[in-house]
C-alpha cells in the first residue's frame, strides 16, 4: 500500500517538474526518467506508468492527446533497434542516449504541431536548442545512471524491483 502511494506522489512531483521545467527550458525529465527506467523494472509496470504519465502530461501541457504515448513508443522502437548497433555497455551507449534524446525532442516538436495544426513546423531554428538541451539530458543520464549503480548492492544489480 505504501509503495501506490510512493508512486503516485512521485507522479505527482514528476509532472509539476515537468510541465515548470518543460516551459521554462524545454526541458523534458520525462525523457530521461523514460530511458533509467527502461528495461530496469518489471515491463507491465514501466508501461503503465508511462503511459498514464504521459496521458496525463499531454493533458497539462495542452497537447493533443495521445501525442507523448506516440513518441515514446516510436522512440523505444528506434532505441531498441539503436541498442543492437551500439552496445548497451561502454561509453558509446551515451551516444544512443543522445541520438534518443535528440530524436524525442525533435518527434515532439513535429508531432505536436502535426496533430495540433495540421502542418509540420519549420525546425531549423529550433535544432541548436534541441542539440543543447538532448547534451543536457545525456549528461545528467550519465550522472544519474552511475549514482544508480553505485547504490544498487550485489544481489539485485539487473533490476530496481517497484513491484
Amino acid at each position: 500500500m505504501i509503495e501506490v502511494l510512493l508512486i503516485i506522489i512521485s507522479i505527482f512531483v514528476l509532472l509539476f517538474l515537468e510541465s515548470f521545467l518543460f516551459e521554462l527550458f524545454s526541458f523534458s525529465i520525462l525523457i530521461l526518467v523514460l530511458l533509467l527506467l527502461w528495461k530496469r523494472i518489471n515491463p507491465v509496470v514501466y508501461y503503465i506508468l508511462i503511459t498514464f504519465f504521459a496521458i496525463t502530461l499531454d493533458s497539462v501541457n495542452h497537447f493533443p492527446l495521445g501525442t507523448h504515448v506516440l513518441v515514446i513508443s516510436i522512440l523505444l522502437f528506434v532505441f531498441d533497434l539503436l541498442s543492437i548497433v551500439i552496445p548497451s555497455e561502454g561509453k558509446l551507449h551515451y551516444l544512443t542516449i543522445l541520438l534518443s534524446t535528440f530524436l524525442y525532442y525533435i518527434l515532439l516538436l513535429l508531432i505536436g504541431s502535426l496533430l495540433q495544426d495540421g502542418a509540420f513546423p519549420k525546425v531549423w531554428g529550433s535544432l541548436v536548442n534541441i542539440a543543447v538541451v538532448s547534451g543536457i539530458t545525456t549528461i545528467l543520464y550519465a550522472f544519474v545512471n552511475r549514482f544508480l549503480k553505485s547504490i544498487q548492492y550485489e544481489g539485485s544489480k539487473s533490476r530496481l524491483t517497484l513491484d
